[in-house]
């Protein structure tokens, strides 16, 4: 359960992540929740030294010095604990189901620390990293270094939903404030090569030992297994900070969303250890037995499913975040990983070896590549269907897709291309119709055939046509609220469908929507049309395939004002309102009731308007003639 959410919602099926979703109190959305019952302090070995800020014998100075401890702490990493802040959020998340409405306030606590200054940044400006789900959709955001009771007002400057990463940084307009913050804080230091990357390739683009070394630069900075690695933060449980250690169980590669596992750009890095990642553990470090970071805390496992499986975000990917956000001068120009612009297939079958011509033992074929970044790199000079990839950055790629990380450690090799930087090269060797080629290309981050990340890419957007309340399929329409909500709400009925669009590449770059039904309001125009708790994918309208929700409000409109003119010259009005829906079910109405019962509607549900004002937007400059209808 992530560290900073207080419910586990459920995931979907697929190659979902190694945790339950992060949410708030957890290794997910904010960590504990304020007035969490407090516990005991802080543990080491199952050694208790924590210390209660209100004890008379306890005392910090303003440098944020933290008394000594007990023998069973280790010096180094008592020294590291004025890089580690607590953060208390308070929130309010969209309603995606009720897009006009939002949830109450709520409010949850998380863990950061201080990471070193970029000489790229602007002025070099002093930075906290943290989960991103522990400050996702937060209203007000309040930063306590260990040692002080002082609060400081902060605000999220960078964020990244891929990786679930987030910058803050103190917000003031007076500088002595921000100092006051900062003095007596000295930021982490990283694992040794993590600064590295996944790269494959040199500076100029070459791609032959030079990518293998970089590639291993990144594997050497994960640590090995069964080596000691210690979670510092705040979780639930009390309110002084605490270490909980264990050891590297696992190196893996896998999915970091939880509920719209389909819509991932790839799979990344990750650490699996067995110390306890608990809720508020969200977003602190977590160091080595030398006290450098490798990596910051993110998710556990549901005491339900396994015991003692926490998960880490390995320190290459979060310096690989950290990078572009320097680069963007923390602006929010983030853009994503280098994404996957292929699909594949195994090729452990012999007669689809023999299909292809390929008469080698190792690759994977090519199924679908991205239409969008086909055409980028120039379409014959990159990937096609069919062809087979056998290696990647000079590393070979086993049949399954798997390639060594480090000795006899086989890995998904997704993290070759999600691993990279801004602007490095990938290099793929392949065989086409027998010809072997290689094909280089700097990758980049796709735009997603559904709206992937709520404040980034979309938000909620409706529209109510006589009582059929119809949204634009996103994922956060699938991944807010609880499990239990939005199976009553009726997804479950197109589940199937859903999750197939959400693998999907998108085809083009115009503004394309898919547009669901996921209600009907009861009233007098739509009686008799029962919804089932079944969600619909519209089709079509009076005959006409819809490309978008601004398509569907202007067809609407455009029949509401036919009716209303009815009577004059030249006028010829849209009566009837044909829904067609896939599976070929159907809904009409007359366009007259619906527009008479519009006012009747919207207040008997407190809905503001009939449209959401990105829809109505976007349909006044379709509408103009916009074609790229943003």
């Amino acid at each position: 359960d992530p560290s900073s959410s207080p419910t586990t919602p459920g995931t979907t099926p697929g190659d979902s992540p190694p945790a339950s979703s992060p949410s708030r109190g957890g290794s997910g959305r904010g960590d504990a929740r304020f007035g969490a019952a407090e516990g005991d302090g802080p543990y080491v070995d199952g050694e208790e030294y924590g210390y209660d800020e209100e004890d008379e014998d306890y005392s910090a100075s303003d440098e944020g010095v933290v008394p000594a401890a007990p023998a069973a702490a280790s010096a180094g990493l008592l020294s590291r604990f004025g890089a580690v802040v607590l953060l208390e959020v308070s929130f309010v998340e969209p309603d995606y189901l009720r897009p006009w409405q939002k949830s109450p306030q709520g409010s949850c606590t998380g863990t950061g620390f201080a990471v070193p200054d970029d000489d790229s940044s602007a002025g070099g400006k002093r930075r906290l990293l943290t989960n991103l789900h522990v400050v996702q959709d937060a209203t007000d955001i309040r930063v306590r270094k260990h040692g002080h009771s002082r609060r400081w007002r902060a605000r999220v400057v960078a964020r990244a939903a891929d990786v679930d990463l987030a910058v803050v940084r103190i917000s003031s307009d007076d500088p002595e404030e921000v100092e006051d913050f900062w003095r007596g804080i000295a930021p982490v230091t990283w694992v040794e090569g993590a600064a590295g990357g996944a790269k494959g390739g040199d500076e100029k683009g070459g791609t032959g030992e030079g990518g293998e070394d970089e590639a291993k630069d990144a594997a050497d900075s994960l640590p090995p297994l069964q080596s000691p690695v210690s979670a510092v933060g705040f979780p639930t449980g009390g309110r002084t900070i605490c270490v909980t250690e264990g050891v590297v169980s696992r190196i893996d590669c896998r999915n970091y969303r939880i509920k719209t596992s389909g819509a991932a750009p790839g799979k990344l890095l990750v650490i699996q250890v067995d110390s306890a990642i608990n809720p508020g553990n969200s977003g602190g470090p977590c160091f080595d037995g030398s006290g450098r970071v490798v990596g910051v805390a993110f998710q556990g496992l549901d005491g339900n499913d396994a015991q003692n499986v926490g998960y880490i975000i390995p320190a290459c990917v979060a310096l690989n975040f950290l990078a572009v956000a320097a680069e963007d001068d923390g602006d929010g120009g983030y853009g994503g990983v280098q994404e996957l612009p292929f699909r594949w297939a195994n090729l452990q079958n012999r007669s689809l070896r023999k299909f292809l011509r390929f008469d080698g033992n190792s690759g994977v074929v090519v199924t679908k590549v991205s239409p969008l970044a086909s055409q980028a790199h120039g379409g014959d000079d990159f990937l096609e269907r069919n062809d087979v990839i056998t290696h990647i950055d000079g590393r070979e790629l086993g049949e399954d897709y798997t390639v060594p990380l480090r000795g006899d450690e086989l890995m998904n090799a997704d993290f070759l291309i999600t691993g990279k930087r801004r602007g490095e090269r990938t290099c793929f060797r392949v065989v086409r119709d027998t010809v072997s080629l290689e094909i280089e290309a700097v990758l980049a981050p796709l735009v997603p055939n559904c709206p992937r990340d709520h404040g980034i890419d979309c938000t909620p957007e409706w529209l109510v046509v006589g009582g059929l309340l119809f949204v634009p399929l996103t994922c956060p329409l699938l991944s807010y609220g609880a499990a239990q909500e939005l199976e009553s709400s009726g997804y479950l009925a197109i589940y199937d469908y859903m999750d197939e669009e959400l693998k999907k590449f998108r085809q083009d770059n115009g503004h394309s929507e898919i547009i669901i039904l996921i209600d009907i309001l009861k009233a007098d125009v739509n009686f008799g049309y029962d919804f089932h708790q079944r969600w619909r994918k519209l089709d079509s309208l009076n005959g006409r395939k819809l490309r978008n929700m601004a398509e569907l409000y202007n067809m609407y409109v455009d029949a509401c004002r036919s009716v209303e003119a009815e009577g004059e010259e030249e006028s010829k009005p849209t009566e009837f309102l044909e829904f067609i829906f896939r599976g070929e079910s159907r809904i009409v109405l007359e366009t007259r009731e619906c527009l008479s019962s519009e006012a009747e509607v919207l207040e008997q549900h407190g809905i503001p308007k009939a449209v959401s004002a990105g829809i109505f937007e976007r349909a006044e400059r379709e509408r103009k003639g916009d074609e790229n209808v943003k």
